[in-house]
């Protein structure tokens, strides 16, 4: 059987396991054109040049578009080029200005692509596995109720606020809303969880005064940092208004000194997103945790 090396659109695309609108496109972006077209479906031997590669050596008799069988090869270039993440228009101003320096600089430029979205994903994967962690633990863990754990040691990015605008709910949505966008400006990114911090010389005195807003960070350099050190932490889960938070952070602290525990660090409250577990603007979910030690 004589090898048929001149294909139409379906043949072609069946060979290269596309689709036909694929090719019409590509042709229509001008990345892969038939190298064999009839001039107006004339038969008078002049022809329309298109393949990037091959010279013309035939014109369809009957009019209909034609792929040499060769063009298999410049298909499977764009397929390769476009699984790498280059754009249709990358990959058209690459065949335009073919050569081996054009053909190195898109390939680096597209492992620069790929390792920055590959940062991006790892983040956002970190960010989830930290939400799923302590949206998990608040509704599996009790309320109110006092419990310890190990914690590992790990930088936070702290943001000053006024105490007192986070006592009501309208003024802590301004302190929260000026944190992200500083988070935004520092970082191009808005790191959860986020939480607040009392510092030591107010908890020792059960005095509750939210005097930091704090959010996690992921591989950050060149901001000032604050380490939450490792070791036996005194943990409570609690819902309920400000009031109650209040209450429930003065009954923690009142728990760790009947058991002749030390207050070591700041409290750290952990925001529980609870705005989606809750479904009010009142109420709300926390996670308050201090670093204790033996008296």
């Amino acid at each position: 059987m004589k090898e048929k090396k001149f294909l139409n659109v379906g043949e072609f695309a069946n060979i290269c396991g596309t689709t036909k609108e694929t090719l019409l496109h590509y042709d229509r972006k001008g990345l892969l054109t038939p190298q064999y077209v009839a001039s107006n479906g004339s038969c008078n031997g002049k022809m329309l040049r298109a393949s990037r590669l091959l010279t013309p050596q035939y014109v369809a008799s009957n009019g209909y578009r034609k792929y040499s069988i060769e063009q298999y090869f410049d298909f499977d270039l764009i397929s390769l080029l476009k699984e790498s993440g280059a754009s249709l228009k990358q990959i058209k101003n690459y065949l335009d200005n073919k050569n081996n320096s054009e053909y190195l600089k898109l390939l680096r430029d597209q492992v620069f692509l790929l390792k920055s979205k590959q940062d991006q994903l790892a983040h956002r994967l970190s960010m989830l596995n930290h939400l799923l962690e302590i949206t998990e633990e608040s509704v599996i863990k009790p309320f109110d109720t006092l419990f310890f754990e190990e914690r590992e040691s790990k930088n936070i990015y702290l943001y000053k606020i006024d105490p007192d605008k986070m006592l009501t709910r309208e003024s802590s949505v301004e302190c929260y809303s000026n944190f992200l966008m500083d988070s935004l400006t520092a970082n191009n990114n808005i790191d959860l969880p986020l939480g607040n911090i009392i510092p030591k010389k107010y908890a020792i005195n059960k005095d509750f005064k939210l005097c930091y807003l704090f959010r996690d960070t992921y591989n950050e350099k060149n901001i000032n940092l604050k380490e939450i050190p490792n070791g036996r932490y005194a943990c409570i889960f609690h819902h309920g208004n400000i009031e109650s938070h209040i209450n429930i952070f003065k009954f923690m602290i009142e728990e760790i000194t009947k058991m002749n525990l030390e207050i070591m660090t700041d409290v750290y409250v952990y925001d529980c997103m609870s705005y989606i577990l809750v479904g009010t603007s009142q109420d709300y979910i926390a996670k308050y945790i201090v670093k204790i030690g033996n008296l």
